[in-house]
């Protein structure tokens, strides 16, 4: 195994220990903050908002929170200034891993637990 595969295998246990160890966070609105992946500069999150119809989850990019918002369903940008460059890359994870991304959606909104949907996310 070559060491730039040691060291993405390394990266990646411990960005699913961040996962299953980060708290969530109430941001004082009425809302959660639930972590789905980390990666080095990037953050995909989901909160639990009530009210909001389309499910969709929230890209934080370097030290920039919020820099743009995805639909789950279509993998299309809602908002955001996050550089249109990185549109296909988001669309293309959220393809792959939809199923479980609106399995954490359902469940963050309604309550449930969904601790166990995150580790089968796939990068």
């Amino acid at each position: 195994m070559s060491l730039d595969k040691e060291f993405d295998d390394l990266q990646q246990l411990f960005a699913q220990k961040d996962l299953l160890t980060e708290p969530i966070r109430s941001a004082g609105s009425g809302f959660m903050e639930i972590l789905l992946l980390k990666r080095k500069n990037m953050k995909i999150k989901i909160y639990q908002e009530k009210g909001h119809q389309l499910p969709h989850i929230h890209i934080d990019y370097g030290k920039k929170r919020h820099t743009a918002s995805y639909s789950i369903d279509s993998g299309q940008r809602i908002k955001g200034e996050l550089s249109k460059k990185y549109d296909s890359d988001v669309s293309n994870w959220l393809k792959r891993n939809r199923k479980k991304v609106l399995e954490v959606w359902d469940s963050l909104q309604v309550g449930m637990s969904h601790e166990h949907l995150l580790s089968e996310l796939s990068d």
